[in-house]
């Protein structure tokens, strides 16, 4: 499934006590992550159920931002090369962009699309702006009962949008009021769309749950001892330079998990966090690993490649001219080129002094998505620990949002 290589001078003497403090934290719910992938199965007879009901619409819009978005985005665009992916058109809708809204919602027949709200506060206020547009688009003046043949909220049980929703008949899902938005795409948050688009959302929760459990056994991917250096080293940047374009949306999932967990003011006052930076190969080889290899000294990175792309596509032999000294590739296939380019870039990474690791996934599949989901979670909340801050708060992003209710006009 996943395999792990560190490439710097690892410390895994804490690893039991590393163990301990994330089992803490699970039970006494501190974060209710580590327990979706096996204590949700109500939940899934619940969503086969609501998948099948509303299987004539051709469009399912997702109406969230940050946290109720994100994981979403990420399996749809990682997955969606799958046979499996049926032919109903996703949406998300997350920002308040006026061009972006009128340009995506001209071309959807909004009678024939199923919208999610979600939520996890149930107070967000791009989402709740983007939902007011949406009952507009479908004719509502107001949320009245006839809204329940086509919307539906995901959110925390006894929110605001909750109670609305209780009040119209509206669909509701939840998820545990202990996972966080930001974790939340193992909860109803991701695996609702998911499924109804396609996806096998048992076997993304098995691939979690084999992560979490070997962590727990004896920490095959050597996670503590990641985190326990990404924690000491001092590099301030943490980037991942993934070699697929299916991570393109994983990599933003990433940036908010690792950024909005970590980036906090500790018990002595201190700031202290790691700027996370998702790029594609072989794409950014060709803009930002120039930085990598002779800029400051302040990143670790980690390189992501895939085992089996699953497809048997190959370099024609054609010979150009003056471009002869390319010739060495033909016959040979585009995975054995995109990954020999991961694998030459991470010696030259290396090489220079920059502190590597690699992550091989076997195959791009529900169940590798799932473990890789439940990596970045483990890693995110290991690193918390070894800096002492709570991992699961965003204190610093709520200023903003009380300036901007008292100033708005």
């Amino acid at each position: 499934m996943l395999s792990a290589d560190l490439h710097f001078e690892s410390d895994n003497s804490r690893l039991a006590k590393d163990q301990a403090a994330l089992k803490d934290e699970w039970k006494s719910q501190k974060s209710g992550y580590y327990a979706l992938p096996d204590s949700q199965d109500a939940l899934l007879g619940e969503i086969e159920a609501f998948a099948t009901k509303i299987s004539g619409f051709e469009t399912i819009i997702v109406v969230g931002i940050g946290g109720s978005s994100l994981g979403t985005k990420a399996a749809d665009r990682m997955l969606r090369h799958l046979p499996q992916r049926n032919s109903k058109r996703l949406i998300l809708l997350e920002n308040g962009d006026p061009i972006e809204l009128t340009t995506v919602l001209e071309k959807v027949n909004i009678e024939r699309s199923f919208i999610f709200i979600v939520s996890k506060s149930g107070g967000t206020i791009e989402t709740t702006s983007i939902f007011k547009l949406l009952l507009s688009k479908v004719g509502k003046r107001e949320l009245d009962k006839s809204c329940a043949d086509q919307f539906g909220v995901i959110t925390d049980e006894g929110s605001p949008l909750d109670k609305l929703a209780i009040a119209h008949d509206l669909k509701r899902f939840h998820l545990p009021h202990s996972v966080g938005g930001r974790f939340s795409v193992l909860s109803a948050v991701g695996l609702v769309p998911l499924k109804i688009i396609g996806y096998d959302i048992e076997k993304l929760l098995e691939g979690a749950k084999q992560v979490r459990d070997d962590f727990f056994a004896s920490d095959p991917l050597q996670l503590s001892a990641k985190a326990h250096f990404v924690a000491t080293s001092g590099k301030g940047i943490s980037t991942i330079f993934a070699y697929s374009n299916a991570f393109e949306e994983f990599v933003k999932w990433f940036v908010q998990l690792w950024g909005e967990s970590l980036g906090k003011i500790d018990a002595q006052n201190k700031r202290v966090g790691f700027t996370p930076i998702g790029i594609i190969g072989s794409v950014d080889q060709h803009s930002f690993l120039q930085l990598i290899m002779e800029g400051p000294a302040d990143k670790t990175v980690t390189f992501i490649k895939i085992r089996d792309f699953k497809r048997n596509l190959s370099i024609p032999p054609i010979t150009l001219a003056g471009l002869e000294k390319n010739d060495f590739v033909n016959n040979q296939s585009f995975e054995k080129l995109i990954n020999a380019q991961a694998d030459a870039t991470f010696e030259a990474v290396k090489s220079a002094g920059v502190p590597v690791d690699k992550l091989i996934v076997d195959r791009i599949d529900e169940l590798n998505l799932g473990a890789l989901f439940m990596y970045y979670e483990l890693l995110t909340s290991l690193v918390g620990v070894q800096l002492g801050i709570n991992t699961y708060d965003q204190p610093g992003v709520e200023l903003g949002k009380t300036i901007l209710a008292k100033n708005f006009k």
